[in-house]
């Protein structure tokens, strides 16, 4: 989202510097993916090594940016402010595979997190696991909404932006309530010997 919203402040009027930005966002995404498959497979897996599955949805997030970097596209400047990347009309099926990437790597973590929520004792984990699967959720919501603003209701890219926007906010606020550090702990001397009667 980060690297999106520089593109469309600085080169809404640059087609070749926004379609960069796709292309680059796609590869940040294969990135995200694979250390999400690592965590899984880490926290689930033991006995397999979690490089398996990181380098196979890496691979696929590589698949998905050499299709993204292949398919002609021309993103341009709405007249109501918001940057159409013009991705969704032009290649739907990588689109499509991209949101499928989301859900294998989202959903999965979500349901680890839910177990943590459930049988952890400690509430400082409890809010933690909430807080990221609260924000695992809002990833595939911001992921469907994009998809489906754009491409099926046929708003303008400005709609996009505004839910976006909206949705980072609450992903902002959610992280810096629910993933605080641990408090620290006061350090408590060891009680002194007791003195040997000679």
């Amino acid at each position: 989202m980060m690297i999106t919203a520089i593109a469309g402040l600085f080169f809404d009027k640059n087609t070749q510097a926004l379609r960069w930005v796709v292309i680059l966002a796609a590869l940040v995404q294969s990135f995200g993916f694979a250390f999400i498959a690592y965590l899984i497979i880490y926290l689930k897996f033991p006995r397999i090594s979690p490089w398996w599955g990181s380098v196979v949805i890496f691979l696929l997030g590589l698949i998905t940016t050499f299709l993204t970097a292949i398919t002609p596209f021309s993103p341009y400047l709405e007249a109501g402010g918001g940057v159409n990347w013009d991705v969704q009309h032009v290649q739907p099926l990588v689109d499509i595979f991209r949101f499928f990437l989301f859900l294998i790597t989202f959903i999965p973590l979500i349901v680890i997190l839910g177990q943590q929520i459930r049988t952890s004792e400690n509430p400082f984990v409890k809010a933690k696991a909430f807080g990221m699967s609260l924000v695992l959720i809002f990833g595939i919501l911001i992921g469907l909404l994009d998809f489906l603003l754009e491409t099926i209701l046929k708003l303008g890219a400005i709609s996009s932006d505004i839910t976006l926007g909206i949705l980072s906010i609450i992903v902002f606020l959610l992280v810096s309530i629910t993933q605080k550090p641990l408090p620290e702990e006061k350090y408590v001397p060891p009680p002194p010997f007791p003195k040997i009667p000679w």
